[in-house]
């Protein structure tokens, strides 16, 4: 499909019930095994539709890019799959379902999980100087240096974990692909403050969801987003960190989405 500037989307569907549009993260794209497991998990009673963003994976990248053609897409496909829509977002993927809730795209509800605001960034902060830094690394050749720095700065893994992904070749293959995108999703995440005024722009119900085996402050951060968002709940997940075990993730989205869960319960998950 296309989005509304002519750009060619890769869209996937699987499974069969509600429809629920999965929206990853930074490196997450179709064939990916993060949303691949996620998929796996959902779509015994979902049709999951994912979709490759702009600049990612198969689909196109029809210049210059903005935050509103990434919405745009996110709308085409939301309005291309039977309705009603529910979303689930993860990391970045939160980030962007969100503005997509303030824009107005058609979405029931959705869950987000763990995206990365600091809850203690200045909001009239220079929200584009990292950006910029990474398009100046990628512009440069230097691709390791913008992977390198978005995984330290905007995911805060410990550079043990930054030097480990680079021992693992294949893994390492996959971000660097992703390199020149990364400067995109700082600005989708608007300098890493919680948008407060994109947050107040929402009007459906949504759950904001963090791990609380994770880092600190991005259960902070959810609690920010869902004091900013009207209306909307904050949870936190017992044994789970910013990559969730999916079929935890699952049975979140179905007690949000009223969808019947399998019989195996992973866990507590009440509000705190």
């Amino acid at each position: 499909m296309h989005s509304a500037d002519g750009t060619p989307l890769a869209v996937s569907e699987a499974g069969s019930g509600p429809t629920l549009l999965v929206v990853g993260g930074a490196f997450d794209h179709h064939g990916t095994p993060t949303v691949d497991r996620l998929v796996r998990a959902l779509r015994d009673r979902y049709r999951v539709v994912t979709y490759d963003r702009r600049g990612r994976g198969a689909s196109g990248d029809t210049a210059p890019w903005s935050i509103e053609r990434e919405i745009e897409d996110m709308a085409a496909v939301v309005t291309s799959v039977p309705g009603p829509v529910d979303a689930l977002g993860t990391c970045v993927g939160a980030g962007l379902v969100l503005r997509g809730l303030a824009a107005g795209v058609p979405l029931r509800r959705a869950v987000l999980w763990e995206p990365p605001y600091r809850a203690t960034v200045d909001p009239h902060a220079d929200d584009v100087l990292l950006a910029d830094v990474l398009d100046e690394h990628v512009a440069a050749g230097h691709r390791g240096q913008a992977v390198r720095a978005f995984l330290a700065q905007v995911l805060g893994l410990p550079m043990g974990q930054v030097t480990a992904a680079r021992l693992r070749p294949r893994l390492w293959r996959a971000l660097l692909a992703d390199a020149h995108v990364l400067s995109r999703d700082v600005r989708v995440l608007g300098g890493l403050a919680v948008p407060q005024r994109v947050a107040e722009a929402v009007g459906v119900p949504v759950l904001v969801a963090a791990g609380d085996a994770g880092v600190e402050w991005m259960r902070a951060a959810a609690a920010a987003l869902a004091e900013a968002v009207p209306g909307s709940r904050s949870l936190v997940v017992p044994g789970q960190g910013h990559v969730p075990d999916p079929v935890v993730l699952g049975h979140l989205v179905d007690r949000f989405t009223g969808v019947d869960a399998p019989s195996v319960d992973p866990g507590d998950t009440d509000a705190h």
